[in-house]
């Protein structure tokens, strides 16, 4: 579980790394397991986790 905080609080700095996946302001990345959902908002500068699942 740490992996995916330490995955997230590095989206602030680059929040569309390389292997992320989806619209222009919905992406998803993989962490081991997990599956992050978030949302990015050009307007304020902010990116907002929408879901936490595991990958089956």
């Amino acid at each position: 579980m740490r992996q995916v905080f330490t995955a997230v609080d590095h989206l602030a700095e680059d929040p569309r790394p390389d292997g992320s996946f989806g619209s222009t302001d919905v992406l998803r990345i993989h962490v081991g397991i997990y599956r992050v959902m978030y949302e990015i908002s050009d307007q304020q500068v902010g990116v907002n986790v929408i879901h936490l699942g595991r990958v089956r």
